[in-house]
């Protein structure tokens, strides 16, 4: 005796199976530039993180297929097959001149961003706007993992050392220690404490800019709560590397200077963590409040 599922169903396994093949080839698709950027993830601790990224985009991509939309016909294949030839032709030259350039991260982002389109355009060749429109964040997820150019990247890093410094400076002061700002130097009463790039938040911000998406597409906030999430992720996470630098500053001056370098680490971490926990409560905050209420079947039937 067989049992036999309902037209509906077989529908939806078939559908859930062809697109569970084409997200393997995204994946392929993705495959050169990912591993172009895992040469940053090991040499560099500030992207470390970006070895998670590619698992947590497969997650999400995961609970996009659990709850798959009818798939469509596309309305326009024919634009869409000649945006994945236009964005495939220059793959093989930037290829070439990453190899040649490997410390050139725009050529991360030459891979990177045309892998996102090509991604994308195959999911609507697939199922129409419903299914690249549902697929449309893990894919775009992935440009977390890619490390931002060194020219953004270090001038947010010089800004945000001297902003961190002189506040912090600031604050000791106050509290009755005497310290001067110098740039990205804290001049206390027992020597000179730098404010690294370790310290200057960008870590923690790069980190906390990454968890702060996937907590959003994780709990399919709105965007509107996806952008407080994001705003909110990275002022905590300034905020709390100023006051990792004003303990530093603290046990500098009481302590000694080498006395900075017991608690560097272990203050870096436990910000991160405390960092990483904040972001789940507010996550799940604007999940309650700004979900859709659900009337009651009951109160349906009487109305």
């Amino acid at each position: 005796m067989t049992l036999s599922l309902p037209s509906g169903q077989n529908e939806a396994r078939s559908e859930k199976r062809i697109l569970s093949l084409f997200l393997l080839s995204v994946a392929a698709i993705w495959l050169p530039a990912l591993l172009r950027c895992s040469i940053e993830w090991s040499v560099n601790v500030q992207y470390y993180y970006g070895w998670a990224v590619p698992l947590l985009a497969a997650y999400l991509a995961f609970e996009c297929l659990e709850q798959l939309p009818p798939l469509s016909r596309p309305a326009h294949p024919i634009l869409a097959g000649v945006l994945i030839l236009l964005l495939a032709l220059p793959e093989p030259i930037t290829r070439l001149a990453s190899e040649a350039n490997s410390d050139w991260r725009l050529m991360l982002w030459g891979l990177a961003l045309p892998a996102a389109g090509i991604s994308i355009a195959l999911l609507y060749l697939v199922g129409g706007w419903p299914c690249a429109g549902r697929f449309a964040f893990p894919i775009l997820f992935l440009l977390t993992a890619v490390p931002w150019p060194s020219h953004l990247e270090n001038s947010l890093v010089q800004g945000m050392m001297q902003l961190n410094a002189s506040i912090s400076a600031h604050f000791v002061t106050v509290c009755g220690i005497p310290a001067t700002a110098h740039g990205n130097v804290i001049q206390l009463p027992t020597g000179l404490l730098g404010v690294s790039e370790a310290c200057s938040g960008i870590r923690s911000l790069q980190s906390t800019l990454m968890a702060s998406l996937f907590l959003g597409g994780l709990y399919r906030l709105r965007f509107v709560g996806r952008i407080v999430l994001v705003v909110v992720g990275v002022g905590i996470a300034f905020l709390m590397n100023v006051v990792r630098t004003i303990f530093l500053s603290w046990q500098g001056a009481f302590h000694g200077i080498q006395a900075t370098e017991k608690w560097h680490d272990t203050a870096g971490f436990a910000i991160l963590g405390i960092v990483l926990v904040c972001l789940w409560f507010i996550s799940r905050f604007l999940d309650r409040t700004t979900r859709p209420r659900t009337v009651p079947a009951a109160s349906q039937k009487q109305a």
